[in-house]
């Protein structure tokens, strides 16, 4: 309860013994003159703070509930922006009051199902802001949202400065007032870890402390997955690294051409000296091949030419790893031994999903087109390729990486490989508006060339990436 009283003449006040004042804030004088304070016997003091028993409030009061309104039915990790610059929340948030009296200490805790402490803190973090200022705050940042350029993506937003500029001091908290509290989603060890939020039940709960008095207020919340769930990440704030694991929907899809050994021209096993091929790789192997080529293509590490990627100016390394889950992995084509026969193209969209591993005797078709002085035009269209597995590992990272497009970008963005295909998504060659693989640097795994791909260089690029980090957006019950 607060009192003011306005006196407009003079105000005296005599008292016949001790005269106490006592205050859980500051005490304030304003005099527009001077302020005169007189003691006959011991001075003045200043500094000495003496609690008046009954007439301080011991016991104190507190509300605490997680904030569900506007931008906060959702939080992404760090804030990623999404596919077109938009802003993305990166905080729980939490009203938080505090009545009757100040107290000693504060607790802010996250604790899972089962009770265990997923994150504590006794010494608020500074980005604990009253709630007064925060519809202000929420207001800046939408003035600040700058224009979307796609020629110069940006991954997210300089607001963590704005926060910062409304902090109160880190002892403010245990003051009475109301505060809107925020979480991460980090432990304390500084680990961000998604697969705690894919429907999971979560408490936040608050403890304040005063002499004797301990009270506690609970919040319990249920997260799961915004969009997909067969992506997870691991973010390690204190040593910029990412661990990203992705499921995929991959599938045996049997072979084609080993029944098929007599149909080689008598010219191409002359000119090549080797027998068809009669039986297959194991398809664990390829298989494997498959997701190694996942790991190595779509990660930005110290390993490869990505090196990492930016997050709010800071370099973190991402790692990728895929393992094979039929039924909640992302949707992936089914792989196809080949051999003898003519090589297929793989693609991966909805109405055909086909990886193709190709190996010994292969067929081209229009061999009869071709310099009759070539081995090709000699040997009846028949040639001999032995397998490479570079090229495997680039194409099954780029034809499943098409799925992971379509996940954040949509159909246009994945089927026009980010707008160098025909724009009719059915003609797969380059667009006029492709260009040439650059001369140095990283070459763009997702994107059509007018030449072909330098294997060392390719990479998918930072922009992609981050939208995968992206995808694990969490959604607030």
């Amino acid at each position: 309860m607060s009192r003011i009283r306005i006196v407009k003449g003079k105000y005296t006040k005599i008292i016949g013994g001790d005269y106490n004042i006592s205050a859980e804030g500051s005490i304030v004088t304003n005099a527009a003159d001077e302020v005169r304070e007189k003691g006959q016997e011991e001075g003045v003091s200043y500094g000495d703070y003496e609690r008046l028993g009954s007439n301080v409030n011991e016991d104190f009061d507190m509300q605490f509930s997680l904030k569900k309104d506007g931008p906060h039915t959702t939080v992404v990790p760090l804030g990623i922006l999404d596919f077109e610059g938009n802003f993305e929340n990166a905080f729980f948030a939490f009203n938080f009051s505090l009545s009757q009296s100040n107290v000693d200490t504060l607790k802010f805790e996250i604790l899972d199902a089962d009770g265990k402490e997923i994150y504590a803190i006794t010494n608020l973090p500074e980005i604990v802001i009253t709630a007064r200022k925060y519809p202000l705050l929420m207001q800046k940042i939408e003035e600040q949202k700058p224009e979307f350029d796609p020629t110069n993506p940006k991954n997210i937003w300089d607001w963590k400065p704005v926060y910062a500029s409304f902090n109160v001091s880190v002892d403010d908290y245990t003051k009475i007032g109301t505060y809107v509290l925020l979480w991460d989603g980090f432990d304390n060890q500084g680990i961000y870890d998604s697969s705690i939020f894919n429907d999971k039940t979560l408490t936040a709960k608050v403890t304040g402390k005063k002499g004797g008095i301990s009270k506690s207020k609970e919040a319990t919340f249920h997260v799961s997955r915004k969009g997909v769930n067969w992506v997870d990440v691991k973010i390690d704030k204190t040593n910029k690294k990412v661990e990203t694991s992705l499921k995929v929907d991959l599938e045996d899809g049997g072979n084609e051409g080993l029944d098929r050994g007599n149909k080689v021209s008598a010219e191409a096993l002359a000119y090549y000296n080797r027998v068809p091929l009669s039986t297959q790789r194991a398809y664990a192997d390829i298989e494997k091949l498959a997701l190694d080529g996942i790991a190595r293509f779509w990660s930005r590490n110290a390993g490869n030419i990505g090196k990492g990627v930016r997050i709010d100016n800071e370099l973190y390394e991402v790692s990728v790893t895929a393992q094979t889950d039929n039924s909640k992995g992302l949707a992936a084509p089914k792989i196809i031994y080949q051999t003898n026969t003519e090589e297929g193209r793989s693609r991966n969209w909805e109405m055909s999903r086909i990886l193709y591993f190709y190996e010994g005797y292969l067929y081209y078709g229009d061999w009869k087109k071709s310099d009759q002085n070539k081995a090709l035009y000699k040997n009846k269209g028949w040639y001999y390729k032995t397998a490479d597995i570079d090229d495997f590992k680039m194409v099954a990272a780029h034809e499943i990486g098409h799925e992971i497009l379509l996940a954040y970008g949509g159909g246009v963005y994945s089927k026009t490989h980010k707008g160098t295909s025909h724009w009719s998504m059915i003609i797969q060659d380059p667009d006029e508006d492709a260009t040439y693989i650059p001369k140095s640097g990283e070459i763009d795994l997702m994107k059509y060339y007018h030449d072909y791909y330098d294997i060392s260089r390719t990479v998918i690029s930072e922009f992609d990436l981050l939208k995968v980090i992206w995808l694990t957006k969490i959604k607030i019950k």
